[in-house]
């Protein structure tokens, strides 16, 4: 039988913040944070793999899944880093493996930074200190606060898996079924509705979140083991970018994984846990 996943509810910064934890206290902790518009569940594959020999945390960011929305607007990068800072601390995690898909790859990058007590070895997973031209130029296009669209709506929830399957076609449909399910809800009105904050798609925030050059400061800082995942196929991390990440680390080292695009952890699941488990034993 797979190992199961509890969610569970914390309250860091003033926010109730979902989790789903695996494994048993008193093994060493791995944190995990996922990328933006998406939701712990996202890691279900990987955590299940890695509870026999680990206490396995998927922390759920603000604005995102089932926690709660920033009710100041505040999704600045420091903001989302001071949540997963307190995380640590709050569940007496320390010191811990600390692993980010995209977004979530910045922000344990800063807390790695700004707190070298908290954090053992850090994984980073296709995240881009800078953005290709073409995704740069869809960021200028995005609204501003004060004409934000109404929020997408499906009418079922096999319109949401087409579309998912269309975007991400090296993704197993089975993941792409688990994350989407857990990133929306079936509202009284009969339609799937998304569970994240509109706000963050406003052009300012949104910005904020995905501009991600301040890593090239951010690095030098860094003095535990890190790794850092590309996919091969990324939209968003190009191989010229990756090796100068890493030239910035002074314990850097770059996995690159063949079939994979953005979501590495989802598109090649085994790989991903292979050479991370590898990682963190070492």
């Amino acid at each position: 039988m797979p190992t199961l996943g509890q969610d569970k509810f914390v309250t860091i910064n003033g926010l109730q913040l979902h989790y789903v934890e695996w494994g048993s206290t008193g093994k060493p902790s791995i944190v995990l944070l996922h990328g933006f518009q998406n939701n712990a569940h996202t890691w279900d594959t990987f955590s299940s793999a890695m509870a026999t020999d680990y206490h396995v945390l998927a922390l759920e960011q603000r604005g995102h899944g089932d926690s709660a929305w920033a009710p100041d607007g505040n999704y600045a990068p420091e903001a989302f880093a001071s949540d997963a800072a307190a995380f640590i601390e709050a569940l007496n995690l320390a010191p811990t493996l600390l692993i980010g898909h995209s977004m979530g790859g910045r922000y344990a990058a800063l807390v790695t930074a700004e707190h070298p007590d908290k954090v053992a070895k850090l994984v980073m997973v296709d995240t881009p200190a800078e953005l290709p031209p073409n995704i740069e130029s869809l960021l200028a296009q995005q609204p501003d606060r004060d004409n934000l669209p109404e929020p997408e709506t499906f009418d079922a929830f096999e319109d949401i898996i087409a579309k998912a399957t269309s975007e991400y076609p090296l993704t197993p449909e089975a993941e792409l079924r688990r994350a989407n399910y857990h990133n929306l809800y079936h509202g009284a009105d009969g339609k799937w509705h998304w569970k994240w904050d509109l706000n963050l798609i406003e052009r300012e925030c949104i910005s904020r979140i995905l501009k991600m050059d301040d890593l090239y400061d951010v690095f030098p800082r860094v003095q535990c083991p890190a790794l850092l995942f590309r996919g091969a196929e990324s939209p968003l991390l190009t191989a010229e970018v990756a090796q100068k990440m890493i030239e910035r680390l002074p314990n850097g080292r770059l996995e690159e994984i063949a079939n994979a695009a953005h979501t590495v952890n989802a598109d090649q699941a085994e790989a991903f846990q292979t050479i991370t488990a590898s990682f963190l034993a070492a």
